[in-house]
């Protein structure tokens, strides 16, 4: 028979169960699907021209709020996108919207929320910025080495000019035709001359001082010195035109006077790479974000910092000042959350929204089907009831800038987890993290987060056994051990080559353990009588899954699947399937609830999407757009077998009806 692939259209699924209501979690879902979690990690944030909305770009698309009562809409195009560039007319009644994922840009009535037109780009990546003329009969994009100018009203391109470079970061002067170009990797600024339509004098760094020059020959030069001031990670043009703020891999800003082309003055402060900077609406308040997760308020008249913002949990990675309120200041952050500053007084107004957390790692449904946790990569959990799709309170744990190994139980009544800190560092337009691992694994109590046992070892890869009753860990030092839960005593483990790729799983009976990873030999040990069972022609995998039966075991290469029986006399091949070339993401792999398909992550028509394969024959059965904009990380099932989930780098959870999905299955197949 041949293969069936059904392409889900993104709308609004039909026949959704009732404890849904036709909120936000249903909008722009593919069929299927029955709500998703979260709204994607923080890219952009605008203001609309009178202050009363917030516009949030994110990994899935665009969010409005309300700046009064913090009600949102959601902004969705037909395929969830990632939006990275914004902007409004200067009447406020069209927002310009486009991210990296697909070639077009998206204009929308904003009071209607009605898409008015949409312009076709050259190519499908690397637009970096988007301005409305004063009178807003045209739209300036820059990006792909080329200046476009379009007629809004006739949706067509009226003007094309080459650019220099695309590594580059762009801020517009507030007439929308001057613009200052910051170049990510070697650090050059300088003006877009409209008249000349050329780039205009690079603007000239102020030379050191004797003074000094004497103190670093004297003291030696700090870390940021020894850097250089090489690649502006960020950039911002004051809306009075008269000074450019631009933020360097030294993690110093220089603000430069527009009539001279000369530096002003450095501000030093932030310890990590600055994000992100912007200027209040009359010019005089600068603020810079950054990957230490603070936010630094300065004045730009005195070339000095006016306050220390703190409270976010994750780096910063938005900021935007009110246009019509000087001292109201959003911020967006890694962490999930959208706060308001009072530039004024330097405190935190409120945490005006939350739901924006980057990058699902893992998920786990409790024993009841009610709730979903979810890992994220941040060192936090998130709390989701599932009938309604909203957010619990989430508990709170040992802040770490990343989960290094995690792991939940099978009924989520458990955490494993080893955290690390993240020092962040700009080299050129790469953003190199150092981790500072933590030197205990913790085993943490779900809901509450209270701690439950910590064990004194570095774990590289965390597993739980089905009972809960044991922790295997693949520690730094090149051991394999598991421990008990309930005493913290190291039970027993297997001495294997140390590799930092290596994961690690249970069968669901809990009596095998399997090892695995990118550049590490597969390997699997009976837990009961301790001994490895692995054949010795058992190939590299970059993900694995055991049957619900313990029976079968999938693992995934870069060119097939293998998949294995394992008998009391050891592990036999059973045949290799998927074998036609395609794009392999190293997770996640898992079967169905009654073993007899097998679920994984595919790349097709551009998009991420879901596969599923018949486990006996390995035929092809379907492939699902899963309504990602980014590579699926996690994928389970709830215990009833119902729904499934898949968690995605772009911060969202997408919540699937098995059973339609298997029922449209059997349709296309004519079953």
């Amino acid at each position: 028979m041949k293969h069936v692939f059904f392409i889900i259209l993104l709308l609004v699924a039909t026949m959704l169960p009732s404890s849904f209501a036709q909120d936000n979690t249903q909008v722009g879902l593919p069929e299927g699907a029955i709500a998703r979690l979260g709204k994607g990690g923080i890219n952009i944030m605008r203001f609309s021209p009178d202050g009363t909305r917030l516009a949030v770009g994110t990994d899935v698309g665009v969010w409005l709020y309300d700046v009064q009562d913090a009600t949102v809409d959601p902004l969705f195009t037909e395929i969830p996108n990632f939006v990275d560039t914004l902007a409004f007319s200067t009447d406020g009644k069209i927002l310009a919207t486009t991210g990296i994922v697909g070639p077009t840009i998206q204009l929308w009535d904003f009071e209607t929320r009605r898409r008015l037109s949409t312009l076709q780009l050259p190519k499908a990546f690397g637009l970096s910025k988007l301005a409305f003329s004063e009178d807003n009969k045209k739209l300036i994009s820059i990006g792909f080495k080329e200046i476009m100018e379009w007629n809004i009203d006739k949706e067509q391109q009226i003007l094309k000019k080459q650019f220099t470079d695309s590594w580059s970061k762009i801020a517009f002067a507030k007439d929308g035709k001057t613009f200052v170009y910051g170049d990510q990797i070697e650090g050059e600024i300088s003006l877009w001359d409209p008249a000349k339509g050329s780039l205009g004098d690079v603007f000239k760094e102020k030379p050191k001082s004797a003074l000094e020059r004497f103190s670093s020959e004297l003291f030696g030069r700090n870390q940021n010195e020894k850097r250089g001031p090489k690649g502006v990670q960020a950039i911002a043009f004051s809306p009075d035109g008269k000074t450019v703020a631009s933020a360097h891999d030294d993690n110093i800003m220089r603000l430069w006077d527009t009539a001279t082309n000369t530096e002003r003055v450095k501000l030093k402060g932030h310890t990590a790479t600055i994000n992100t900077v912007a200027f209040s609406a009359d010019s005089t308040v600068l603020a810079s974000g950054s990957a230490d997760s603070t936010i630094m308020l300065w004045d730009v008249r005195k070339g000095r910092r006016r306050a220390k913002l703190t409270g976010h949990q994750g780096m910063i990675k938005a900021l935007t000042f009110s246009p019509s309120d000087n001292r109201l200041l959003a911020s967006g952050s890694s962490d999930g959350t959208v706060r308001f500053w009072d530039t004024k007084t330097g405190k935190e107004r409120s945490i005006f929204a939350t739901g924006h957390p980057e990058s699902i790692n893992a998920l786990a449904f409790n024993s009841e089907n009610t709730t979903l946790y979810s890992a994220i990569s941040n060192g936090t959990i998130q709390i989701w009831n599932v009938k309604t799709g909203t957010e619990k309170t989430s508990p709170i744990l040992a802040q770490n800038d990343v989960f290094y190994a995690f792991a939940f139980s099978k009924d989520a009544t458990l955490f494993a987890s080893h955290g690390a800190k993240a020092t962040f560092i700009s080299e050129g337009n790469l953003q190199v993290i150092e981790w500072d691992p933590n030197k205990k694994t913790r085993l943490l109590i779900l809901p509450t987060g209270n701690e439950f046992v910590t064990l004194p070892q570095v774990a590289l890869a965390v597993t739980l056994s089905p009972d809960n009753k044991i922790l295997a860990a693949n520690t730094d030092n090149g051991n394999i051990n598991l421990w008990d839960t309930n005493t913290g005593n190291n039970m027993f483990g297997w001495i294997v080559e140390r590799s930092i790729w290596r994961k690690i799983e249970f069968s669901s009976n809990g009596k095998l353990l399997a090892a695995y990873g990118h550049k590490t030999r597969t390997q699997v040990w009976d837990v009961t009588t301790k001994r490895e069972i692995t054949p010795p022609n058992i190939k590299e995998a970059i993900a694995l899954a055991f049957s619900p039966d313990g029976s079968l075991l999938a693992l995934k290469r870069r060119d097939g699947t293998d998949l294995w029986r394992v008998t009391p006399k050891g592990m036999q091949i059973h045949k290799t399937i998927f074998p036609k070339k395609y794009r392999a993401f190293d997770n996640p792999l898992i079967f169905s609830p009654d073993g007899k398909i097998i679920l994984g992550q595919r790349w097709k028509d551009k998009q991420y999407c879901i596969q599923l394969w018949d486990a006996d024959t390995g035929r092809d059965l379907a492939t699902f757009h899963s309504g990602h904009t980014q590579s699926i990380q996690a994928l389970v099932f709830s215990h009833a077998g119902k729904i499934l989930a898949s968690g995605s780098l772009d911060g969202t959870v997408l919540l699937w009806d098995w059973e339609k999905i298997i029922s449209k299955v059997k349709e296309n197949k004519g079953d």
